[in-house]
């Protein structure tokens, strides 16, 4: 019966993410709506009858606004979804994900570099290679501080994690401040770092969708050695894997995860944190189940949230961020509580 029911939870969660899609391309502060979202897919976003003016702007809105900003939203919940469930499993322990080892700080830290330099500007391919290469340098460093002869235990590597990512975070604020006598590339990077999906287009689509493909086939095929990481090393190592090997690759593949999708939509806290523990609520902990499971779960998670930000009042100025942060802070406090109370999580 677990089992019968194990099969119906991805189809049911692809029914949900496409309901949460149909919802973020109708609805927003302003039309069109979800009238015109169906005339635009049947008349397959040509100029419908009657007052061409309106169809124009109906097919702009949607074709060239709601459209990408939904991919990116769909691609970057799946990117943090599975970095985050990588995480989990390579250091074995639930608290761990990209916002609090440092990768999401490196990935900040490079994106504010470009955006306050104004590399930016010359290419949309500039930021998410600044990224890139904050969120590497950044595991680079957590590795080489954890490590000696090559040798590393998973409790250096979660401290260093930590300690980099407070410093990064300090150093991204202090070169925000140096920005503030440029108020538009000041503003830029504050409005990016507390994560958002304002004026995406097409190519930051591609990039993000191009990321999560090009990592999660790295990290698909090893779902048999996720399950054996969270195992102890020398009984990982007795079934047939060098555990500290693997957990290095796959830890890069989730900064690569991480830095495409911080480089996209800026900083977006807790969803590689929450996402993995309700996946494993619904499907168990054996990864070859649960890493599509917890994309399907971030994407969804992240298309909600956005919607959220786009229907709430224009006053409010609400960011992607600060949802999902409001979302996934009080969760965190709850795995907590269970793990002081020696609750397996």
């Amino acid at each position: 019966m677990g089992q019968a029911v194990n099969k119906k939870i991805p189809l049911v969660l692809i029914a949900l993410l496409l309901v949460a899609a149909i919802m973020h391309l109708a609805f927003g502060r302003v039309r069109p709506g979800f009238g015109e979202l169906v005339d635009w897919v049947f008349s397959a976003g040509a100029a419908g009858e009657g007052n061409d003016a309106v169809a124009f702007m109906n097919d702009f809105t949607f074709r060239a606004i709601r459209f990408p900003r939904m991919l990116v939203a769909v691609f970057g919940g799946a990117a943090l979804a599975l970095a985050g469930t990588v995480m989990q499993a390579s250091f074995r322990n639930p608290l761990a994900s990209p916002d609090i080892i440092g990768t999401a700080a490196g990935a900040a830290f490079g994106g504010a570099i470009a955006i306050v330099l104004r590399w930016s500007g010359e290419s949309v391919f500039v930021t998410p290679i600044a990224a890139l290469l904050g969120a590497v340098g950044v595991t680079w460093l957590v590795f080489v501080l954890a490590g000696s002869h090559g040798r590393f235990s998973v409790a250096n590597l979660l401290l260093a994690g930590i300690a980099l990512n407070t410093l990064f975070g300090a150093i991204t604020a202090f070169v925000v401040t140096l920005s503030f006598d440029n108020y538009t590339a000041s503003s830029r990077v504050l409005f990016w770092l507390m994560g958002g999906l304002d004026n995406r287009t097409w190519e930051h689509a591609w990039i993000t969708a191009g990321g999560f493909v090009l990592f999660t086939l790295m990290v698909w095929p090893r779902s048999r050695e996720l399950d054996l990481l969270t195992l102890r090393d020398d009984s990982a190592h007795s079934l047939g894997i060098d555990a500290p090997r693997a957990r290095r690759s796959l830890v890069w593949c989730a900064c690569g995860l991480t830095a495409t999708t911080v480089a996209n939509c800026g900083g977006i806290a807790f969803v590689g944190l929450i996402v993995p523990h309700l996946a494993r609520l619904l499907v168990g902990p054996a990864h070859r189940v649960l890493l599509p499971t917890a994309a399907l779960l971030g994407a969804t998670l992240m298309v909600v949230s956005d919607l959220g930000c786009r229907v709430a009042p224009a006053s409010w100025n609400l960011r992607l961020g600060v949802v999902t942060a409001i979302a996934g802070a009080p969760y965190f406090l709850f795995l907590l509580s269970r793990q002081r109370r020696g609750v397996s999580l």
